[in-house]
């Protein structure tokens, strides 16, 4: 085509016209046999194919979108409400409930332009002499994690005369216990005041923690004494230990702040005779460090002993009739 100066090319009737002359017969064979590639036809197929692709994957998302939503809303429903933070809840209820009634007195004392007569309550607690049983579930975490560490250990030349990873042994707790020296018995876990029930003496519950409770006449609580003027929360804890207990104990003190307060009002006739409201008594925690109480002083009461809290919390449910002053030493101990 390079003969011809303009080419144009028109499609009529007769035929295809180059220019203003015949020279058909002149063009390659490819210009005359030329096609598309695609034809319109081809082309309006491929668009509805796109079309209902592109339809077909909208509705596929919708879909998952629809069931997302639904399974999240069902989620509400499926679950029950009232397991979800059952605790939490629990305590929040009977926080809230007392420390209204608290402040009512508070308001109510006031009111009558009468004082509270101040106590303060000595905690003393033995902390935890052996680590707690594990659960089933955390023994054989603890074995599995024991063969995993296998995999991560760095396998050295056996030139260098170090030991194959995955040839070292993993003994269970019994295998371990096996492998003691004859004759070597380990301490129990369990000691024989446990067996006996006795509960006046610190080798006891060596798996929790205990504290030095008392039974007098309106039942089992911790020693408490009257506060004197001028003496501090912590002051006061230190004597009612001393005063009631005896002995050598020797404590550790964590803090000058009490752990919690509880709060009683008297009678009228007592509020009479008294001058005062009632009474407030304030819980201040120390430690058990050493030594012991002097039993021969504690068996002029009833009965004393040093309790886990589930046992104190058993003893004073079953003597009193306020089911906030067991929940009080359930929450605070």
């Amino acid at each position: 085509m390079s003969h011809l100066a303009r080419v144009t090319l028109t499609t009529g009737r007769k035929g295809l016209l180059i220019g203003e002359s015949r020279v058909v017969a002149a063009l390659p064979k490819q210009i005359l046999s030329y096609r598309p590639k695609t034809t319109y036809t081809e082309k309006l197929t491929s668009l509805k194919q796109y079309e209902a692709e592109k339809k077909a994957a909208k509705e596929l998302r919708t879909e998952l979108h629809n069931k997302k939503v639904e399974r999240k809303e069902g989620l509400k429903t499926r679950q029950n409400p009232d397991k979800k933070n059952f605790l939490k809840k629990q305590f929040r209820q009977w926080f809230d409930n007392i420390s209204s009634k608290q402040a009512y007195l508070d308001r109510e004392a006031r009111r009558q332009g009468k004082e509270w007569k101040i106590n303060v309550a000595a905690m003393v607690e033995r902390l935890p002499v052996v680590t707690p049983d594990r659960e089933q579930w955390e023994s054989d975490y603890m074995q599995l994690q024991s063969e995993l560490s296998k995999y991560d250990d760095i396998a050295y030349p056996k030139e260098l005369g170090f030991e194959d990873p995955m040839d070292r042994k993993i003994y269970t707790e019994e295998e371990l216990l096996e492998l003691l020296p004859e004759g070597f018995n380990p301490a129990p876990r369990e000691t024989e005041a446990d067996k006996s029930g006795d509960i006046q003496t610190l080798n006891r519950q060596l798996k929790t923690r205990v504290y030095f409770s008392l039974e007098q006449e309106n039942g089992w609580q911790l020693p408490t004494v009257a506060l004197n003027e001028n003496e501090s929360f912590l002051d006061g804890a230190k004597r009612a230990v001393k005063d009631i207990g005896g002995g050598d104990l020797s404590l550790i003190c964590l803090s000058n702040c009490p752990m919690g307060v509880t709060v009683t009002e008297y009678s009228e006739e007592q509020k009479a005779d008294s001058g005062v409201f009632g009474e407030k008594t304030f819980y201040m925690r120390v430690q058990y460090d050493d030594g012991d109480v002097n039993k021969n002083k504690l068996d002029k009461l009833n009965d004393w002993g040093w309790l886990a809290r589930e046992e104190m919390v058993e003893k004073v449910s079953a003597a009193s009739e306020d089911e906030n002053t067991a929940l009080f030493y359930k929450y605070m101990l």
